[in-house]
């Protein structure tokens, strides 16, 4: 079967920005190959390792986190890194330190065995766009693909939406279609084209009969086009075209997982999460951006970070939760992060500003938990590491976004794939990060 083109991002053409699109290659004599009249094409579903990473936009502060730095004295805390809590009230979750704010004790409780954090993340860094590249990519080259795009790309060309994006650091350099969600209400109108009411399967716009007229006319006219075309550019926008009309059939796969009613509490990662299990379940994503807001806090810093981050840790409880809930915990990885941290002192409006040094957490399958690699000082600053034995060493390296890279794509299996050689990162030394 010969391949005309690669699919596109169909962003465009739907209101939910391309779910469950894939185009029909077309065949050598022109016909649609795996493609009957009116239906979708028929996709095996995937059973390999998922990845969901999860977003803090804007610069999360990881002393509120997973590197905590009290202050002696809450009354007069002077130039104390925080001036919410002491630093006789840190907690612990086995090897793991955390700061005793928001929601971080029934995560760190719960889910400390498996928790990897990587502490004194050298971004290198104060920028957003820039951050967000280099800790979501592995580097800071303009428009270098995100790892989720690598791993897409190296295991679902074939899948309708193998990259599920809500957000965050997504670019794909083009070597897979992304798949954008920002209307999760219209999923079932857009499953259900020809119903008037998409819950009511009897309230149909045409008689079985018609439908089935209707769609042979469009399978033939769509064939009698394909077999016409020369033109590269024009064949290019036909087959988005057929693309628009053969995706609903694989909606109709996500619909019959997702929670009835989605999820409507207010936290936006949780609906985020409903549809990223749905999707991983029915076979047809393998990587999940999820994103939420609220961390650029210049002002307020305290009471909105802490909010913010009450939030993200919430959600991350209920992505694994829901990974449960749907049966694919024991294929997902969770990776957690943000564009950098922020500034160990306050500004003159109880805000903190942007600060090049910042966190990662992980778990999930090939991941040691309940360990920190990495710290920084009294000053926040980043200690070196020795490359070997990830002990803090003053000769040692610091730990850039690369060595996180490295070794995730090494965990995915990508490292030496076609798209891994094509777009790769390329750390100072290996570091065993992962265990």
């Amino acid at each position: 079967m010969k391949k005309t083109i690669q699919r596109r991002d169909f962003l465009k053409l739907s209101s939910l920005a391309g779910l469950g699109v894939v185009a029909p290659w077309l065949s050598a004599d022109g016909s649609v190959s795996d493609y009957e009249a009116g239906g979708s094409r028929t996709f095996a579903s995937y059973e390999g390792p998922l990845f969901v990473l999860l977003n803090a936009a804007g610069g999360w502060d990881p002393t509120l986190l997973c590197d905590p730095k009290g202050a002696k004295n809450l009354e007069e805390p002077g130039d104390a890194i925080n001036r919410s809590y002491l630093t006789d009230d840190i907690l612990t979750a086995g090897n793991i330190a955390y700061a005793p704010v928001g929601a971080n004790d029934a995560f760190f409780q719960k889910y400390y065995k498996d928790l990897l954090v990587i502490n004194g993340l050298d971004v290198q860094t104060n920028g957003h766009d820039t951050g967000t590249r280099h800790s979501w990519s592995g580097r800071l080259t303009q428009d270098f693909p995100s790892f989720g795009a690598i791993v897409a790309a190296s295991y679902g060309l074939e899948l309708p939406m193998s990259y599920l994006s809500f957000g965050g650091y997504d670019v794909t350099g083009g070597i897979v279609a992304r798949t954008r969600t920002g209307n999760t209400n219209a999923l079932t109108s857009i499953a259900y084209p020809g119903r008037t009411n998409p819950a009511d399967p009897e309230a149909l716009f045409h008689s079985e009969r018609a439908t089935e007229l209707i769609r042979g006319a469009r399978s033939a006219r769509e064939r009698d086009l394909a077999s016409s075309l020369r033109l590269p550019r024009i064949e290019n926008a036909q087959n988005l075209l057929f693309a628009a009309r053969s995706g609903a059939g694989e909606l109709k796969r996500l619909q019959e997982y997702l929670p009835d009613p989605l999820d409507n509490s207010g936290n936006r990662l949780f609906r985020q999460a409903e549809v990223a299990m749905a999707a991983f379940r029915s076979g047809l994503s393998i990587v999940a951006n999820l994103s939420v807001g609220g961390f650029d806090t210049h002002g307020n810093h305290d009471d909105a970070h802490t909010g913010a981050m009450e939030r993200l840790i919430e959600g991350a409880g209920f992505i694994m939760d829901e990974a449960e809930r749907q049966g694919v915990a024991d294929r997902l990885t969770l990776v957690i992060g943000s564009d950098f941290g922020r500034t160990p002192m306050y500004n003159e409006n109880a805000g903190k500003d942007h600060w090049s040094v910042s966190s990662m957490m992980m778990m999930g399958p090939g991941i040691s938990g309940n360990r920190v690699v990495g710290a920084t000082d009294d000053g926040q600053r980043p200690m070196k590491v020795h490359a070997g034995s990830l002990k803090l060493d003053e000769d040692g390296i610091r730990i850039e976004p690369e060595h996180i890279h490295a070794q995730l794509r090494e965990l995915a299996g990508v490292d030496d794939g076609e798209y891994g050689r094509m777009f790769p990162v390329i750390p100072s030394e290996d570091m065993p990060l992962l265990g």
